[in-house]
């Protein structure tokens, strides 16, 4: 009966933690609009960490209580599950036209990231070490790398870049075709009036009240999930990355289909690959800073390297163009399969 209540507080656990997030989403978009944020920007920023949120919680949770196993389970298998179903299908459904700065940018930063932390996991095979970890060090390393990310994502989308790109355009056609383009006005200055102010400060309270939800909802998850798995004697990356990762990743799920239907394609990829971005380097960073990750169990050194195949995958199918086709769609969804029938298999 005990174990009937464990399995109840678990589900209501995780539907605190896709509550939470998809109010503070909303929240986030509602404020950064008013910022008048392009979409992209809040795909890659406000979006990516709301709906990051339950994996950034239950990682913290979860490194608290020792539960090494479940943290980079569940982060693993977020971002395979992200890639290769939620993406699949969206590609599936809608073929994928993306940005080049995208392809360019996004797609070789998620590779270096997967590329990274399983380097990271690796201490009893590169430095002799008798276990494999995520020290403080590998934590202060992975924050390194997610700050260039982030630097460089505000600089591509917020003017910098941008504008360095149109100069050199202008040039380029003023010398072509000896025009003289003039500059256009610059933007107006930012304003707000009270009711601006007043829509901004109720977002921020609700967007609080989401991080409340996804705060409370993780430390059910985390507890009752482990209860679950030794109950049931299986181990904790079982059920991190066939359940937890599949609930948590419903978040990205939702945005993701919402933005299809709007035509909002940027915001969907941005949002994808933003939350995987953050799991992998923020996330598991602040974890591994807070408390050291030892890893359990080498089976998540193959989940590691999965996630590097996924990676490597995408990058292939955009080496030469700003696509992904239907077909490529199906392969993402047929890695997924076999990749969730092995663990069902080892569990």
């Amino acid at each position: 009966m005990n174990i009937l209540l464990n399995i109840l507080l678990l589900i209501v656990g995780m539907a605190l933690l896709i509550k939470g997030a998809d109010i503070f989403v909303d929240a986030g978009t509602n404020i950064g609009k008013r910022f008048k944020m392009s979409e992209v920007l809040i795909g890659l920023t406000i979006v990516c960490f709301g709906t990051g949120l339950p994996e950034l919680l239950l990682s913290i949770n979860g490194t608290i209580q020792g539960s090494s196993d479940f943290v980079i389970g569940n982060i693993v298998g977020t971002n395979i599950f992200n890639m290769c179903c939620i993406l699949g299908s969206i590609c599936i459904l809608h073929p994928l036209k993306l940005l080049r700065e995208t392809v360019r940018k996004d797609m070789n930063m998620s590779l270096i990231s997967s590329i990274a932390l399983f380097t990271l996991l690796l201490d009893s095979y590169v430095t002799n070490g008798t276990e494999n970890i995520l020290t403080k060090t590998d934590g202060i390393i992975l924050l390194l790398f997610f700050a260039i990310f982030v630097y460089y994502t505000f600089y591509e989308f917020t003017g910098y870049l941008r504008d360095k790109r149109e100069k050199k355009y202008k040039d380029a056609l003023e010398k072509k075709y000896n025009l003289k383009i003039e500059p256009p006005e610059p933007p107006k200055e930012q304003s707000f009036t009270k009711r601006d102010l007043k829509i901004i400060a109720k977002n921020i309270g609700t967007s609080i009240i989401g991080i409340l939800m996804v705060h409370f909802g993780s430390q059910i998850t985390v507890d009752n999930a482990v209860t679950i798995a030794e109950y049931f004697n299986t181990s904790q990356t079982f059920i991190s990355i066939a359940i937890i990762a599949v609930g948590t990743s419903l978040p990205e799920l939702t945005t993701s289909v919402v933005a299809i239907k709007k035509n909002r394609i940027n915001i969907a990829i941005g949002n994808l690959i933003g939350s995987n971005m953050f799991n992998t380097l923020l996330v598991l960073g602040a974890s591994a800073l807070i408390n050291p990750i030892k890893l359990g169990s080498t089976n998540l050194l193959i989940d590691c390297a999965v996630f590097i195949l996924v990676c490597l995958v995408l990058r292939m199918f955009t080496k030469k163009k700003p696509e992904i086709y239907r077909s490529e769609g199906i392969i993402l969804l047929l890695i997924y399969l076999v990749y969730i029938s092995y663990v069902l298999y080892r569990r």
